[in-house]
């Protein structure tokens, strides 16, 4: 059994884990392993947490068997949009602050990036794993990243009841204005804005000169 093996059977057994809590809090809440309520919920989610983290890019490094045969220009563009998100990430974790992004509530952050997403670092990591198993195009990877994706997303889904509670009609409100991952509708308009104003620029000055 080599080290791929061994790196896979350990990180499926810690998906499995994490995958199988974070499930059952949500049909239990009060077993509170997200957002963690006490130190035995600490204790567990965060090993499991971040060591699934780490294995999903160490079975990326040590499993180099091509699995869909992905061109090298399209493993390239993965590696590039990974290190863009590794980027946005950090920048959100910033804006957020630290005690906030690790399950404080040090007052509701609805500015930067946040005005884009609700959950700028959870949607730029489950752009960083999807953009690792494609780099690294490895069976193994692949699962392990879907695996680390399907962790981020029940985290933002357990995450939403408790900012309700904290934060009240306010969390409500700002809800309603921006998504979940990312404001299209926003991002569309902003284009579309961005788009006209060299035009418009264009014709007041052509209009200037004829005058």
């Amino acid at each position: 059994m080599g080290v791929a093996d061994v790196l896979f059977m350990v990180g499926l057994t810690v998906a499995v884990l994490l995958l199988g809590l974070l499930l059952l809090t949500m049909l239990v809440p009060s077993l509170g392993i997200w957002p963690t309520r006490g130190s035995w919920q600490s204790y567990v989610f965060w090993p499991l947490f971040r060591g699934l983290n780490v294995l999903c890019f160490a079975m990326a490094l040590a499993d180099r068997a091509a699995f869909l045969g992905l061109p090298v220009w399209v493993r390239a563009g993965a590696a590039i949009v990974l290190a863009a998100s590794v980027a946005l990430f950090i920048y959100a974790f910033r804006v957020l602050g630290r005690d906030n992004s690790y399950g404080a509530h040090d007052g509701l952050v609805t500015r930067g990036i946040y005005r884009w997403t609700r959950n700028p670092q959870n949607a730029m990591l489950m752009v960083v794993y999807g953009a690792l198993a494609i780099t690294a195009d490895s069976g193994p990877t692949y699962l392990l990243c879907a695996s680390m994706i399907a962790v981020y997303f029940l985290m933002v889904v357990l995450e939403e009841p408790w900012l309700a509670r904290i934060y009240g009609e306010a969390y409500r409100r700002y809800c309603q204005r921006v998504p979940r991952y990312f404001n299209w509708r926003r991002a569309a308009i902003v284009l579309r804005a961005r788009l006209r104003r060299p035009r418009s620029t264009t014709q007041s000055a052509f209009k200037a000169r004829t005058e």
